[in-house]
């Protein structure tokens, strides 16, 4: 029992998030997600996401598990390993499969006939050279055992892609003080000497350019300038692809690492766009301001 409290201890504390507010629930959700409608190719039919190649024993037992529409479920996959990785530092995925029983004459063959992806939430309790405890983040606060074979088990670590582990989260903790909507309520109606909203609102937005300043995001645009528009949204295109290339990489190896004579992967198709050398282009005058916008947001719709 005491076992249980502590871990149920630890993993509230692993999981916890700052205060939510309209900053951080749309940061969260604008990092996390979109990935086939920001990066896909739209120009050319297909789904953004498939095993390739089609015929492959890998595509086989993924379509077998995801029947209706294996991009979309994949990607959602992705989304939350994202969101795993931005709002806690760490992120896993659960690799499940389904086996077929058959029988001859001598023993019972047990074949892997499909396989799916779970994001899970939890943490490593104990591993050894073959079997990890992993316990589970569950419904209503419980903790469930989980006891797997150590390649069913992706680990996805956001110092991997060269952050800090907290840095996401000392991100939201500073936006949070940007939301000024209950503040200045509270200031107005308590009639305040002295206070001017727009000033309040000048400073908050100051605040949060300052808090995002490395990444590509912004909440408000009123008062920004189109160049500084369009250079954050190539920041941001560049953030999702880091994640993307990131999380699918990871996903292919341990997918090669758990199927025997693996003879596929997971392929992003992605519209291919020179980011930097658009903005080089831009900044000598070469790509108008309406053309970059375009390449940056229409072409991808």
């Amino acid at each position: 029992m005491n076992n249980m409290f502590f871990s149920l201890r630890r993993m509230n504390r692993i999981y916890q998030l700052p205060d939510s507010n309209i900053y951080t629930a749309r940061f969260l959700q604008d990092l996390s997600s979109g990935y086939s409608f920001i990066l896909g190719d739209k120009t050319k039919s297909g789904d953004f996401l498939t095993f390739e190649p089609q015929d492959s024993k890998i595509s086989k037992l993924f379509k077998r598990s995801y029947r209706y529409d294996l991009s979309h479920d994949v990607e959602e996959i992705i989304e939350k390993i994202t969101y795993g990785l931005i709002a806690f530092g760490k992120a896993y995925a659960y690799l499940e499969p389904d086996y077929h029983l058959s029988k001859d004459e001598k023993s019972d063959n047990r074949e892997l006939s499909s396989l799916k992806i779970r994001n899970i939430e939890g943490f490593i309790k104990q591993q050894n050279k073959t079997h990890i405890l992993f316990y589970r983040k569950g419904l209503n606060n419980k903790v469930s055992i989980m006891r797997m074979n150590k390649k069913q088990l992706i680990v996805f670590d956001i110092k991997e892609l060269g952050y800090k582990k907290r840095q996401f989260i000392n991100i939201l903790r500073k936006l949070e003080k940007c939301d000024i909507t209950l503040s200045s309520t509270y200031l107005v109606g308590g009639g305040l000497d002295g206070y001017d909203f727009s000033i309040h609102a000048k400073n908050s937005m100051l605040h949060e350019m300052k808090a995002v300043k490395d990444i590509g995001w912004s909440f408000r645009v009123e008062g920004l300038s189109d160049s500084y528009l369009l250079y954050k949204r190539i920041q941001f295109m560049k953030l999702k692809l880091k994640f993307l290339q990131y999380i699918v990489e990871r996903l292919n190896t341990g997918l090669e690492e758990y199927i025997e004579d693996v003879d596929g992967k997971l392929v992003a198709h992605i519209k291919e766009i020179r980011l930097d050398k658009l903005w080089t282009d831009y900044y000598h005058g070469k790509v108008s301001g309406t053309e970059l916008t375009s390449i940056l947001y229409h072409s991808v719709i």
